[in-house]
């Protein structure tokens, strides 16, 4: 008993090859196709998230500090405990 490629012949081969040639053909215009659509959607993404931004701080204004506050500040940034000394004593304390 021979095989369904030994009966059918070279005929059949090529046909078999322009099928999977049309099918690869397919699924690279399918990535494509979904790429662009990727990056329209991360660019749609990006800009919603822009405006959230600008919609959530158009009304900041920033602390005017005097010269004096400013030298203050940064005179103590070194200073015990750190940000995250307070924040463990934070989450460790009891609550009320």
């Amino acid at each position: 008993m021979s095989t369904p490629i030994e009966t059918n012949g070279a005929p059949d081969l090529a046909a078999e090859r322009a099928k999977w040639e049309k099918q690869c053909a397919e699924l690279i215009e399918d990535r494509e196709r979904l790429r662009a659509e990727l990056a329209k959607t991360q660019a749609e993404c990006e800009g919603y998230r822009k405006s959230l931004f600008h919609q959530m701080c158009k009304d900041y204004t920033p602390p005017n500090f005097t010269k004096k506050e400013q030298e203050a500040a940064i005179a103590h940034l070194d200073d015990k405990p750190s940000i995250l000394d307070l924040i463990a004593e934070l989450e460790n304390a009891p609550e009320k």
